[in-house]
């Protein structure tokens, strides 16, 4: 006979699981060292959706270094990061920097020569920037076929945007509570084959 308390044990370890794997593609909680500055997802369909001050309190802080993380939703990702831009905070125009270290679509920057705080002037500028959604692959306030990085073509569906920087807390990262949960599960499970026997 099956018993109903190792069943409820097993699907919530199943669901534990699911709960893990759904969350195995979101931005990293640090990137290169760096705290996240903020967070938000780019909709194909709906505009405004970019925060102001994308970077937190970087400008004010003098923070040194800065990076992004983009997750669309057919999967193209990629990273990017920056140091020494300390002295760039709400300029623009500036001699185009090289990035520390690049994944994915961020591999085609060239250049960064604008950063900005707030919100009336674009975020984060490259010299060139092409990618499979933009031919100038900048973040702008505008936006273009319902994006806030200048698409050049439709059925991008959504992007997740993360940014990093120096300035942003970091914090140790406590075992997720998801874990916990499936070793509760697993613990269970492991009391009821105990008793069956």
């Amino acid at each position: 006979m099956r018993n109903p308390c190792l069943a409820s044990v097993v699907a919530a370890a199943a669901l534990m699981g699911g709960l893990i794997s759904a969350t195995a593609v979101a931005a990293p909680v640090m990137l290169s060292g760096m705290g996240i500055a903020t967070q938000w997802t780019d909709r194909e369909a709906t505009t405004g959706e970019m925060p102001n001050k994308i970077w937190g309190t970087a400008d004010v802080a003098l923070a040194d270094r800065i990076g992004m993380h983009v997750l669309f939703a057919n999967g193209l990702e990629g990273t990017i990061t920056y140091s020494g831009v300390a002295g760039l905070w709400n300029r623009s125009n500036f001699t185009g920097k090289s990035y520390d270290s690049a994944t994915g679509f961020f591999t085609a920057a060239s250049g960064l020569h604008f950063l900005f705080n707030n919100n009336s002037t674009l975020p984060i500028a490259w010299q060139s920037f092409v990618m499979p959604y933009s031919n100038n692959f900048d973040l702008d306030f505008n936006s273009s076929r319902g994006s806030h990085f200048r698409a050049s073509q439709s059925g991008w569906g959504s992007a997740v945007f993360t940014t990093y920087t120096s300035a942003a807390p970091t914090l140790a990262v406590p075992e997720p509570g998801s874990l916990a949960l499936v070793g509760v599960a697993l613990a269970g499970l492991a009391a009821m084959r105990r008793r069956t026997r």
